[in-house]
Parts: C-alpha cells; structure tokens; sequence
C-alpha cells in the first residue's frame, strides 16, 4: 500500500506540473528583438489590431508590412509533441521579411536541446521566402536531421498564418482604366498568387459532417499553362480530350484542396450561368485526373480534374461555376473572369478611350464614345461608365474569400505525406527492414549481425528512425499525425505491428539499435565477466519496465505533456548525442550494467520493450519445443533476455533473437540425437539415482 500511495502522488505531481492548454501570446507582448530580428528594417511598429491581430510595422512614413503570431491563427497545426508557435513578418506583397521560434515543448528537445531555435541558419532560412511557395521540407526548406515532423509543423504553420494575413488585409486588385488587369507571366506565378490577382476563382464547400473543402477554377489557355500546373497529367487532359472528340474546345482546370478534398464527389452536379443561360456540363465533360504528382500544384492541392466546355460558352466572358449535388452536398457557386476575358474588355476599353480622345480632339459635340465594330458584342465593360461598374462589381467580388486559408490543411493526408517524404530515408528503411526480415527467415547467425549493423548505424545514427516510447505519448497527445506525417516512420510502425503479430518482438530483436549495441557488447565482452541474477531476484526485476510504462503513459492519458521518458529511454542520449550530463549518467549506467548481464535494460528497463510485451499476448506463431527441451538447457542459457526456463518460453520476454531457434536447427547439445537413444540413458541415470539413494539411507541407518 505505501508503494501504490507514493506511485498515486508522483502521477499526481506530474500532471499538476504539468502545462496547461496554452492561450495564444498577444503580439503586443512579443520581446522588441525578437520584432527587431523579423521586420529589421523598421523603426516602429502600430499596437496590434485586427482579427486575426496584427502589427503594422512602418519606417518613417513608408508602410513595411505586417507581424504577427502563428497562435492567433487556430486550428494550429502541431508537432511531434504539440503546437509550435513563432513570430512571423511579412512585407505586403507576400514575402516574408523574418520568422522567430516562441514556443514549443517538443519531447526531442531533451536530446537534440533547442534545435529549432539553436541550429545556425534555421529560422533565418525563411527571410525572402513567398507565401505562395509550398514550403516542402528538404525543398522549399531546409529540414533538420530526424525531426522533419516538427520542422514541416513550423514552415506550414508559418506559411498558413502569413497567407490568412494576406487574404484579410492585401485588397489590391491591379487595374488598368478601370477594369482588372489580366495578369503578366502566369507561367511563373506561385499558385498562391494566381488565387491573390483573380487569375483562378475558389467557391468553398461546406458539406455536412465533412471537412472544409476548396474548388477552385483556372481556364487552361494554352498548354504551357497546364504543363506548368499539372505536369505530366497534360498528356491524360489531351488523351481524354481527343477519345471526346473535343479537340479544340476550351478547357476548365478545376481544383480541390482541403483535408476532406479526396473524397468530394464532384463528377456531378455542375452548371455554368453566362448572359443569362444555365448551361449543364454534362458528366461525360468532367474528367477526374486525381492528385497531380508533378508541376505547380503537386503538394498544393487533393485533386484536379477538368471540364470540357462545349460551344454554347464564351470563355471571353465572365460566367459563373456551379456545383448541385441537393441536399447531400449543398449548392455552391463561384464568379469566374478568365485572362482572355480580361484582355478583351482591356483591349474594348483601350480602344473607347482612344476613340473618345479622337472624337474629344476633333471637336464632337458629344462625349460618348464612338462605337466599334463590337460595340454589340455583350461584353462586361461595353462603355467606360459600364467597365467603371465591372471594376466595381470585380473588386466586390468575393477576393477574401477566394484567399481564405481558414482550413487546417489544403492537400489530402496522402499528398502532405509524399510531398514532404525524403526518398532517400525511405531507401535506407527499406534496406534495414529487409535485411532484418532475411536474417530472420534464414535464420544465418552472420546474416543477423550484417543486419543488427546496418540497425545500428542506419537507425541509430543516420536516420534515427528508431521507434521510442515517444511515439506513443505522441498519438497519446496530438492522435494519428504523430507518426502518419513521416512515411519512414510509418512503414517502421507498420512492419513492427504486422510482424508483432505474426511472429513476436522482430523489432526488439532485430530493429532496436539499442538493442543491436547491447548485443555487440554481450559479442565482445569475455564470458567470465558476465552474471545471471537469481531466479527470484530476476522474476521481481522483470516487473520494473512495466512499472516504467505505467509511469510514462499514464500522465500522458490523464492529459499531462509532462516529458519524462527520456529519463528511462536512453536511445536519444545515445544516438543524438545528447550533451545533458544527467541523461548520459544514466546511460552509461545502463551500459555498464548490459555488460554483466545481457540485454539488461531490455530485460529489465525498456518501456517500449514492456508495450509491445504486452501485445505480444496476441502473437500467432510462435517459437516451436520439441521434446528434448525437457532436458537440454543450452538455449535456456544462450537466451539474452532469459526467457527461457527449460522446455517453456516466456513468450513476453521474447526477442526473437534466433538463438534458440538456430540451435534447434543445428541441433546442438541434446538436440543431436534422437529422443528414442536418450530415453534409455535417462532410465539408467534415473535406476542409478535410486541405487545410489538407497545406499546412502542404508548406510544412515547403520
């Protein structure tokens, strides 16, 4: 009772420690160097103001641009271990003049220190960047090794903030005598800035129990432009076209983003209103393409697919796009102005004015312009007074809502996760999980050493793709992101699980780098120095990495983000190389300890070790006996961990390690010879023990 007492109060204790839900900070109260380190140009800054708030920042007179916290831009998007937040300045045409870290709680911090805020050159990266860029990791950014899940939360959270503030505050629209401008190069404008100038149009859909999901419009003018944002997709826009028959026809480019884009039906439901007409597109027309894996938009966006026009529509003329599906989905609609309409309306009103003048000049009496050839011709901006009302209606039309960055996520989960995904890592975990799985299945003793090697270095030092009980408290803390972000790490938790549940603790017998140099130290040290506990000293000891799990998991789903595995788990002291002297304490303790009796801490201290223990209750194959394990103890005395204990295995103890099994299969010791040539020597030993018994009470009798 005082133990569970004492247990209940340090449980207790850490989750009083530890932080509460954090509020976001007020900009106001940000220090003047870290404001100085991201608008350094400017000599004062305005109090904050505005939803979401922000500061604007001014030299002399001359109006530098806007800083702000990613905090004040819910939902935030979380880490490794939680939200990280920074201080964020951007100039007004949408570059960023500076990014500072503010805080954050990661739990590899205790290994790797400040590593977002303390690794040269990291958040200085981000000065000049575009928030029209996608800010990929190992990209657009540059990543730090083995925390590419807390870098990608910053950069998105810096890039999703700083484009929310432009939609709210950047208005300008580039005009030209009255009437938007179409824009220059679209060929080399971010996708961001296509949707800033109206070059695309985006209706939001707000279907019932789904997701937020954008729809964007783009009128594919020529094929450099849908090279430039689909890639290699054109050539399924060109082969879809020619099996319609609708060479020539004009295309519609439209795009989904959102996390819940994948799965929007949007083959139906559409229509086009232009001069009045209601014109169905009908679903033959609508070609799906899927997400795009080259050109702009790859990482950008869920979807795209494309609407083949028919002759009944002017893409020279404004129209609306809009999207049926009754009541399963809704109604939404989105105003469209493609760039060849533009230029037509420019090129109308270029030519009024210059009539105008002409007429002005020559001294007409009237004022009205002299009509063209097409003055007839419906256009949007017929006359000056009527292009004055379309740059009005233009600029009224609904620019902040075709910017809005509301969602939490503009790709699919699939899309983040290979846009951001290192195929180098990836190469490099497929090579250890198959050499892990050769040694395995072979069952080679040099094959598992080639194997524990490449864990070691590939998994310990290279890529530190090791699992850690951090893991857990992870998709304890922030749910499924915590490892469904980084596909390295997914293919490890997948193989860990399958393999777990066929064959048992693969991973800590195979896959664990810690558990691979505890192995080469049990290799190299002599056999004289090493000691077995005692039985009963060894059974209550097997209780203690349970007890550390507990510890760790149970504040964790009491709420607590109190850190404290790392006291426990010595993998990050190792294999970062931490620099706390505490942590490498216990570390070499635990080392030293591996050198008297094997495999120690995954015996006796591993809370990694003790979950997957646990689960492996549910294994399906296991390792087979045979009936001279009754008599043999050569594997019980090979065995690591040990497990072993005659012919039974404590299954939970297990590693997999392939020793026992390699004796089976080389029959060593007892296994070299058939059960019916044993049989009769035990009968002699057991006929020579009783004579032998008997002699001796005879003899005390005496």
């Amino acid at each position: 009772m005082p133990r569970l007492r004492l247990t209940a109060l340090l449980i207790l204790a850490l989750v009083a420690l530890a932080p509460g839900a954090a509020t976001a900070q007020g900009v106001d109260r940000v220090s003047a160097r870290l404001l100085r380190e991201v608008m350094p140009e400017a000599d004062r800054l305005d109090p904050a103001e505005g939803d979401p708030p922000v500061r604007r920042a001014y030299r002399g007179e001359e109006f530098l641009g806007y800083v702000f916290l990613t905090s004040d831009f819910p939902p935030e998007v979380v880490g490794y271990s939680g939200p990280i937040r920074a201080v964020v300045g951007m100039s007004p045409d949408g570059h960023l003049t500076g990014v500072r870290v503010t805080e954050y709680h990661e739990s590899r911090m205790n290994q790797k220190g400040d590593f977002l805020r303390q690794t040269p050159g990291f958040q200085e990266q981000y000065g000049g960047k575009y928030i029209g860029d996608a800010f990929r990791v190992y990209e657009d950014i540059a990543g730090i090794s083995r925390v590419s899940i807390s870098v990608r939360a910053l950069s998105r959270g810096v890039r999703d903030s700083a484009r929310r503030v432009a939609a709210t505050y950047s208005r300008a629209v580039p005009e030209e005598h009255g009437v938007p401008a179409p824009a220059e190069n679209i060929t080399s404008m971010p996708w961001f800035e296509m949707r800033r100038v109206g070059v695309t149009q985006r209706m939001t859909v707000n279907a019932e129990d789904q997701d937020e999901i954008g729809l964007s419009v783009i009128h594919l003018e020529s094929e450099e432009l849908a090279l430039y944002l689909v890639g290699a997709l054109n050539g399924y826009i060109t082969s879809a076209v020619e099996r319609r028959g609708a060479t020539g026809s004009d295309l519609i480019l439209y795009v989904v983003d959102g996390p819940g884009g994948g799965r929007l039906p949007v083959q139906q439901g559409w229509t086009v209103v232009q001069n009045g007409q209601t014109i169905a597109i009908p679903v033959d027309n609508v070609v799906m393409l899927g997400s795009p894996w080259e050109g702009l938009l790859s990482g950008e966006v869920s979807m795209v697919g494309v609407f083949i026009l028919g002759d009944e529509v002017d893409v020279e003329q404004p129209m609306t796009f809009v999207f049926d599906r009754g009541e399963e989905i809704g109604r939404f609609e989105v105003e469209y102005t493609s760039q060849a309409a533009l230029r037509r309306a420019a090129t109308l009103v270029a030519e009024r004015a210059a009539a105008a003048a002409s007429a002005a000049e020559a001294g007409a009496a009237s004022s009205t312009p002299t009509a063209t050839a097409e003055t007839d011709v419906p256009l949007a901006a017929p006359a000056a007074p009527a292009a004055a009302e379309f740059a009005t209606d233009f600029a009224a039309d609904d620019q902040l809502g075709a910017l809005d960055f509301t969602e939490a996520d503009e790709d699919s989960a699939v899309d983040r996760l290979l846009a951001s995904t290192s195929w180098a890592r990836v190469g490099w975990m497929v090579l250890v999980l198959a050499l892990a799985s050769a040694a395995f299945f072979t069952k080679i003793p040099a094959l598992r050493w080639i194997s524990l090697g490449a864990t070691f270095v590939v998994l310990g030092f290279v890529d530190g793709g090791f699992l850690s009980i951090s893991h857990i408290t992870g998709l304890i803390w922030i749910g499924p992101s915590a490892i469904m972000d980084d596909l390295p790490l997914l293919i490890m938790v997948a193989f860990t699980l399958i393999t777990l549940l066929l064959f048992g603790r693969i991973f800590c017998g195979f896959l664990c780098p810690f558990g691979a140099l505890q192995d080469f130290i049990d290799r190299l040290v002599p056999a004289r120095f090493k000691r077995e506990l005692p039985r009963e000293v060894h059974r209550g000891a097997l209780k203690v990495k349970y007890g550390i799990l507990a510890l760790i998991l149970l504040p964790a789903l009491a709420g607590s983000e109190a850190s404290i595995y790392q006291y426990f788990e010595p993998f990050g002291t190792v294999f970062f190389l931490s620099t706390n002297v505490l942590l490498w304490t216990i570390a070499g303790s635990i080392l030293l300890a591996s050198v008297v009796v094997p495999r120690f801490y995954c015996r006796y201290a591993c809370p990694l070790g003790a979950s997957l223990a646990v689960a492996s209750l549910l294994t399906l194959k296991r390792i087979p006996r045979v009936e001279q394990c009754s008599y043999c103890k050569v594997c019980e005395k090979r065995c690591p961990t040990g497990a072993i204990r005659g012919p039974e295995i404590d299954f939970k103890e297990c590693v997999r390690c392939n020793v026992c099994e390699v004796q089976l299969l080389e029959k060593t010791g007892v296994c070299r010879h058939d059960m019916d040539t044993i049989r009769p020597r035990l009968v002699q030993l057991k006929a020579k023990s009783a004579v032998g018994l008997s002699d001796l009470v005879g003899t005390r009798a005496n």
